[in-house]
């Protein structure tokens, strides 16, 4: 029981951590609102009774501007690691159970995509096309859903040759139903570990790129944007820059918590 339960710390402590930085955010955002309109004649106001923290470069209230980033930035995490597992699990499945030149075309474009540093990819892609989140969900997928499909190939690889799949074919199942039905509960518990663990990774490359001043609109508060527009003010104001760190790093440490408690807990 208490092996049990030092494999589930990890988890515990990234879920804990999460959950009370929801709380935070929906905690201030129903008691104080949310004030993230830009007002150019209360730029970097000291701290008040109704700016606790005091005005961004922008004049809005900087604890506001934090809770709407840090929703922002854990909205596309979320949203890219689910795209890119649905993609990456249906392609490597394909790839894996077809073989031939199937397999060959898939591992090609997923070898292709690897030859590229993801982040450059990104910063590539992303300055073809107008910002917006829509872009930059689209231009985070790409170099992020390759890692899933060459782990689930490889799983897929190790089943199809098992007496259950053999026995399936001989009972005419068609390809996806053998996919569907027989392979995916298989590697499912792969696919959340995997998941887990890339969503702390794209969360910091989505900060990255609007740290670079390439993700979404300058006028949307980021948690990326709000650290590249307070180091021009870092030692005046230092509340700038540290309090949204501290949001990307709390978040980051808690992803990586729930994902390193996932994987001892769904691969022991």
């Amino acid at each position: 029981m208490s092996l049990k339960k030092n494999k589930n710390l990890q988890l515990r402590i990234g879920l804990f951590l999460l959950g009370a930085i929801s709380l935070l955010m929906i905690a201030f955002s129903l008691s104080r609102g949310l004030s993230i309109g830009i007002d150019m004649d209360r730029q970097l106001e000291p701290p008040s009774a109704k700016y606790l923290l005091g005005t961004d470069e922008l004049g809005r209230d900087l604890i506001s501007s934090v809770v709407c980033g840090t929703g922002i930035s854990m909205a596309i995490g979320l949203s890219v690691v689910i795209l890119c597992s649905v993609i990456g699990a249906l392609l490597g499945m394909i790839s894996g159970f077809a073989g031939g030149i199937v397999d060959t075309i898939i591992m090609r474009i997923v070898d292709i995509i690897l030859a590229f540093p993801g982040i450059l990819l990104a910063i590539a892609l992303a300055s073809f096309f107008y910002p917006g989140i829509i872009t930059l969900i689209l231009v985070l997928i790409v170099p992020n859903w390759v890692g899933c499909a060459r782990i689930v190939r490889g799983e897929i690889l190790k089943y199809k040759q098992k007496e259950f799949i053999l026995a399936a074919k001989s009972y005419n199942a068609t390809f996806f139903r053998i996919l569907f039905h027989h392979m995916l509960p298989l590697v499912l518990p792969l696919i959340v570990v995997q998941a887990s663990l890339d969503i702390a990774g794209v969360i910091l490359a989505e900060s990255s790129l609007n740290f670079l001043g390439i993700g979404l609109d300058p006028q949307t508060p980021t948690l990326g944007q709000l650290v590249d527009a307070g180091r021009d003010h870092m030692f005046v104001r230092p509340g700038l820059i540290i309090l949204p760190g501290a949001a990307l790093f709390f978040i980051i440490i808690a992803c990586n918590f729930i994902a390193e408690g996932l994987r001892r807990r769904l691969t022991r």
